[in-house]
C-alpha cells in the first residue's frame, strides 16, 4: 500500500464513475441501468464500502486506539465535506436561487444545510434547481457518509486486534446487519424509521459490504483472494441475474462484492496500477458530482442528454476532485502520519495503509 503498486486508485475513481451515471439517468429521466440486483450508482457506493472495510479495519489494527483512529478517520471525511457544504451554501445557492439573497440566507433549510458537515444529510437549499427534472436536490451523494462513519464507530466498538475472537466478531456483525435490514424491509410494518437522517434499511442494505471488507482483511491470514473463485463469484452473480431474475440476487451479493472486488484492487494490473499517479480524485468526485450535475441541467433547462451529462460532469469533477486531493485532502493526510501508530507492536511491524 505505501507504494500504490495495486489497482486501489483506479478502482475508487470507476466507483466514482459508476455513481455520476446513475445520478445522470436519475437527473436526466433517462432509463436506469443495474448490476446484480443494484442500480447502477448503488453498486459504486458498494465498491467505495469494500475497499473501505478492508483500509479502515487494516488502519485499526495498526493503530488499535479509540481517539487516535476517530481522529484520522475524521480528517479524512470532514475538511473536504466541509469545504463542499460552504460552496453550495455560499456560492451555488445564492447564484442561482429564485429567493432574493436576504431571503435565502435567512431560510431555515439554508441554515440546516450546514448540518451535512456533521454528517446529518439537509438536500435542499431555498429556490435551488427547482424546476429541474429532478427539483430541490444539492448533494444527494451525501445520504452514504454517515453511514460510511458509523461503520468506522462499529470498527472501533468491537475492537479489532483483541484475539482469535475477531473475524467471528465480525462475522457475527455481518449476520446481524442482514438481519435488521431483512426485518425492516420484509416485516416491519410501522413508520419509517429514520437514525441521524438516514434510512434505517437503506444504512443497513450497505454496511455489510463494508464488514465484509473489514473480515477479508482481518481473515488475510485464512481467506486467499483469488481470481478464479473472483471470476466464478461474478459469472454467478451474472448468470442470477440473466436466468433466474426472480432471485432475490442483492441478498447474497454483500459476500460475494466484496471479496470480488478486493482481488482486482490487490492486483497490479499494467496501466490502471497507474491511476493514481497524479492523486486520488475520487472522494471529490463523489462530493461535488451531483451538484455538478444539478447545474448543467439547470443551465441546459432539463435538454442535457444522459450522455452528454455523463461525459461533462466526469470531466469537470476530475478536475475539481484532484483540486480537493493536493489542496486539502492530502495536507489532511500529513497530519494523519503526525498522529502515528501508538501501539509499539505495530509500529516494529511498520504496517503501511
Amino acid at each position: 500500500m505505501r507504494n500504490r503498486e495495486n489497482n486501489f486508485d483506479c478502482l475508487r475513481q470507476f466507483a466514482a464513475f459508476l455513481v455520476i451515471i446513475g445520478h445522470s439517468q436519475s437527473l436526466t429521466g433517462a432509463a436506469h441501468t443495474g448490476l446484480w440486483g443494484h442500480g447502477i450508482a448503488t453498486v459504486g457506493v458498494l465498491i467505495f464500502f469494500g475497499l473501505s472495510g478492508y483500509l479502515v479495519a487494516q488502519s485499526w489494527e495498526r493503530d488499535p486506539v479509540y481517539i487516535s483512529f476517530i481522529a484520522k478517520r475524521s480528517l479524512r471525511i470532514f475538511p473536504a465535506l466541509a469545504l463542499c457544504v460552504l460552496l453550495c451554501v455560499f456560492v451555488l445557492g445564492p447564484i442561482l436561487s429564485t429567493s432574493p439573497a436576504g431571503e435565502y440566507f435567512q431560510n431555515p433549510n439554508t441554515q440546516n444545510y450546514f448540518w451535512n458537515i456533521v454528517l446529518l444529510p439537509r438536500y435542499n437549499l431555498p429556490g435551488v434547481f427547482a424546476d429541474n427534472t429532478y427539483p430541490y436536490a444539492v448533494n444527494g451523494s451525501l445520504w452514504s457518509l454517515p453511514v460510511e462513519f458509523a461503520c468506522y464507530l462499529l470498527i472501533a466498538l468491537i475492537g479489532f486486534g483483541r484475539g482469535k475472537a475477531r473475524p467471528l466478531a465480525v462475522l457475527l456483525l455481518c449476520f446481524i446487519l442482514i438481519g435488521i435490514n431483512l426485518w425492516y424491509s420484509h416485516l416491519y410494518q410501522g413508520a419509517q424509521i429514520v437514525i441521524w437522517g438516514t434510512d434505517l434499511g437503506q444504512a443497513t442494505s450497505i454496511m455489510p459490504f463494508f464488514m465484509v471488507g473489514a473480515l477479508l482483511c482481518v481473515s488475510r491470514d485464512r481467506i486467499a483472494l483469488r481470481w478464479d473463485v473472483a471470476l466464478g463469484m461474478a459469472l454467478a452473480l451474472t448468470a442470477l441475474q440473466l436466468f433466474v431474475p426472480s432471485f432475490p440476487i442483492d441478498q447474497i451479493t454483500w459476500i460475494f462484492v466484496p471479496y470480488i472486488v478486493l482481488t482486482i484492487g490487490w492486483s497490479r494490473t499494467p496501466v490502471l496500477h497507474r491511476f493514481g499517479r497524479f492523486g486520488d480524485p475520487s472522494y471529490g468526485m463523489y462530493l461535488y458530482a451531483f451538484p455538478v450535475q444539478q447545474m448543467l441541467v439547470y443551465f441546459s433547462g432539463n435538454k442535457i442528454d444522459f450522455v452528454t451529462l455523463t461525459l461533462l460532469t466526469t470531466i469537470i469533477v476530475a478536475v475539481l476532485g484532484l483540486l480537493s486531493w493536493h489542496l486539502l485532502e492530502k495536507p489532511a493526510m500529513t497530519l494523519k502520519s503526525k498522529i502515528g501508530p501508538s501501539s509499539e507492536r505495530f509500529q516494529r511491524e511498520g504496517t503501511s495503509v
